[in-house]
């Protein structure tokens, strides 16, 4: 089968390598969808640690080919979505409910082989059933939706609040559509493309700044001089992160959701944190909610053929990752 592999760290290969062998507690999916992650492209260039050589893609959905004799549940020519995180179940934050923080997690498309092949292994535990009418293409944002939703649900977005969004890509996307199923009273989205400001407009964003024209802080401090409820940043760029903090207001959160470079830093007073009572909080994974995504998007609530914008076949996934991030793009897709 067709496989695009990244055997090493900055280079990735099509290659033909042999259709993986159905476990027992298995599903051999045919791959019909696999969305680029922005931590696809760090793991080929050393930024998020990984098992090389490995075939990239934990986004994923398809077609059960195959089920191991001890599944139950699943049947060849069901739809499914990968949920690529695999826990140990043992160690000391699995048994304490803390199973996205698990010490021997090991992932799809990371340590294992993923999505981005013609086929995949994914045991029948991290497979989610879905609607047959469902498009498999939207099934691909799952993942990334019930990663979303477990930054919305740590942050505590509540009706009426005023909600920044630092980057307007694909997860700032999905966050603005959530804060406005939350009920936000105002989401301001700030990204410097121009593109991606009105593709966040014609989904609903009540205000969007171009950081390059004009400067978040001051314009959002003249609109709303106690600050914002909730600022998400979206764009994994300290900068931003800092322009974050100087637009929540007391009492708010501030919720650090993409992935920066983990060799930068911010400095921040710890006074500061005190007096105004800021909530300063991370969002790692996608713990217990890929069936609330499942839903989100099979209801149509979430508008998901908004954010994914571009499909790429599998023989040409290096132009897809060429074209992801441009201000043309949201979710890129390789469907195998």
């Amino acid at each position: 089968m067709l496989a695009l592999q990244f055997p090493e760290l900055h280079r990735m290969d099509l290659v033909e390598v042999p259709r993986p062998e159905t476990g027992p507690c298995d599903l051999l999916v045919r791959v019909a969808s696999s969305g680029i992650c922005g931590t696809d492209p760090h793991i080929l260039h050393g930024l998020y640690p990984a098992t090389f050589p490995v075939i990239p893609g934990h986004e994923y959905a398809g077609v059960v080919e195959a089920v191991g004799p001890e599944v139950d549940g699943f049947r060849p020519g069901d739809h499914v979505a990968a949920d690529p995180n695999i826990l140990c179940g043992s160690c000391s934050f699995c048994r304490a409910g803390k199973g996205h923080l698990c010490k021997n997690l090991v992932a799809l498309g990371v340590n294992l082989p993923g999505g981005f092949a013609e086929f995949s292994i994914v045991p029948a535990r991290q497979a989610y059933l879905l609607p047959s009418e469902l498009p498999l293409a939207h099934a691909a944002l799952a993942e990334p939706v019930a990663c979303c939703l477990r930054g919305m649900d740590l942050a505590q977005v509540r009706s009426g609040d005023r909600v920044a969004v630092f980057g307007a890509g694909p997860m700032g996307a999905i966050m603005l559509q959530l804060a406005l199923m939350q009920g936000a009273s105002a989401v301001i989205m700030i990204d410097p493309q121009e593109g991606r400001r009105a593709r966040a407009e014609a989904m609903g964003a009540h205000w969007v700044i171009d950081p390059g024209k004009e400067p978040p802080v001051p314009a959002i401090r003249d609109e709303y001089p106690d600050g914002l409820e909730v600022v998400f940043d979206c764009s994994g760029n300290t900068r931003a992160v800092r322009q974050g903090l100087e637009v929540v207001m007391r009492g708010g959160t501030m919720m650090c959701y993409g992935v920066c470079n983990k060799e930068e830093q911010i400095e921040i007073s710890p006074f500061w944190i005190n007096d105004n009572e800021i909530t300063i909080r991370g969002s790692y994974n996608n713990p217990n909610t890929m069936g609330r995504a499942v839903g989100l998007i099979a209801s149509l609530r979430l508008d998901a053929a908004a954010v994914v914008t571009h499909h790429f076949e599998l023989k040409h996934a290096p132009e897809a990752f060429r074209a992801t991030g441009s201000s043309e793009t949201l979710k890129v897709v390789i469907d195998p």
